[in-house]
């Protein structure tokens, strides 16, 4: 598959998220999700039409149960809160055997932030286990400037933030079958940068200007602008590489060499 083929899947949600989900079957599952403040929840105690709830939970991580009063759910999966619930009715002496129904009907507490060279930018709602390639096909997958480098920062557990950097391409691929699941959590952002460039000229098929949405090396480089002529010297490519200070450096690029954004790789002409 080709990146063309990755870039249109995405974008559409097609295929990536079952494949992956398919091909991970011995990754473990990502955990249930946890009410949190904001969350609106349906509370439904079975025999006891009259004790229905619909409620908010505040910032305090409390939600009003009726005969109950506040209740602290947050943190809690809905079948916790739930049993939580159902264990204060009896606690309480209000009732026995109570049979307590809790879901999330509006989702509001947790939140990824997908931002940069995607096609729909914004502020995802996770309304459950939420992995990095279904958070690409909601934000309309990647713009067209866009680079198959995802950045992904996070909070870590000592309050400093993580930079964790994903090649699209290869969590995409049939042949990363084992890879895991990138799942997201709450406070997650999301980044897609710009792609580079790199300009090809002299003896290739197709010479002009190219994107570096991945890595690339000289030898990938040059089959993405169709490859050497039948007239290209055998001797080397040349690459031109703006340094730090502006200047401009001339080199003599090497098949496995990376390429930067902005290189120019030049490939002579045989004399003969």
């Amino acid at each position: 598959m080709n990146l063309a083929f990755y870039k249109w899947a995405a974008a559409f949600g097609i295929a990536i998220v079952g494949t992956l989900a398919q091909a991970q079957t011995a990754t473990p599952p990502a955990a249930a999700y946890r009410i949190g403040a904001g969350d609106e929840v349906h509370i439904k105690v079975y025999g006891q039409p009259e004790l229905a709830a619909e409620a908010q939970v505040n910032s305090d991580g409390m939600v009003l149960v009726p005969l109950l009063g506040n209740i602290a759910i947050a943190g809690q999966t809905t079948a916790m809160a739930a049993t939580l619930i159902a264990q204060r009715y009896q606690q309480d002496n209000v009732l026995k055997n109570a049979q307590v129904n809790v879901l999330v009907s509006q989702y509001r507490s947790q939140t990824v932030a997908i931002l940069g060279k995607v096609n729909s930018p914004g502020r995802l709602v996770l309304e459950g286990p939420t992995s990095l390639t279904q958070a690409l096909a909601w934000a309309g997958g990647i713009a067209a400037a866009g680079s198959e480098r995802i950045l992904l920062m996070r909070l870590a557990q000592d309050g400093s933030q993580e930079r964790i950097e994903y090649d699209l391409q290869q969590l995409l691929s049939p042949q990363n079958q084992s890879l895991p699941t990138i799942w997201l959590k709450n406070g997650d952002t999301l980044y897609v940068p710009n792609a580079g460039r790199f300009y090809l000229n002299g003896e290739v098929h197709s010479p002009g200007m190219y994107p570096l949405d991945r890595p690339l090396n000289v030898r990938q480089a040059l089959s993405a602008g169709g490859g050497p002529t039948a007239s290209a010297s055998n001797s080397g490519v040349k690459l031109f590489r703006q340094g730090a200070d502006g200047s401009v450096q001339e080199l003599r690029a090497k098949p496995d060499d990376q390429v930067m954004d902005g290189d120019v790789l030049v490939v002579k002409e045989s004399i003969f």
